[in-house]
């Protein structure tokens, strides 16, 4: 997905400073891009189904794995029952600090994952996965 297609990042992850950092990261690569962040995941579902229902997008999520109360698996099976209206403006990718084999291969079977993204961020990566770089 280019970033001048793009109109809103969304951030699923309960860490409130890895979400600082990746807006940081992302206002660098997508200057004009909307960058919306949740650390409840269940206040990001609850946005998209809220927001997306009435004006959607097209949208990258970034979403954590390893969060508490609601896992980024326990978010993606939500969002697989959304309506396909909804989740076809949506590219999503795993941002973890996760290095398990087990979450990686699972990402990559998933059929709403584009990618896997180890945590920290970095502009290269960024730019590579957004721009073609």
């Amino acid at each position: 997905m280019a970033i001048h297609n793009l109109q809103r990042i969304l951030l699923i992850d309960d860490d409130a400073g890895n979400n600082t950092v990746s807006r940081i990261f992302l206002k660098r690569v997508a200057i004009e891009t909307e960058i919306v962040a949740f650390t409840d995941p269940e206040q990001g579902l609850d946005y998209i189904n809220s927001e997306y229902s009435r004006s959607p997008v097209s949208t990258i999520l970034l979403l954590d794995i390893n969060m508490p109360v609601l896992s980024g698996w326990d978010v993606l099976d939500k969002f697989m029952r959304l309506p396909q209206d909804i989740k076809q403006h949506f590219t999503i990718y795993i941002l973890t600090s996760s290095i398990n084999k087990d979450d990686k291969d699972k990402a990559a079977a998933h059929p709403l994952v584009s990618a896997y993204i180890e945590k920290p961020m970095t502009i290269g990566l960024l730019n590579s996965l957004f721009l073609g770089d």
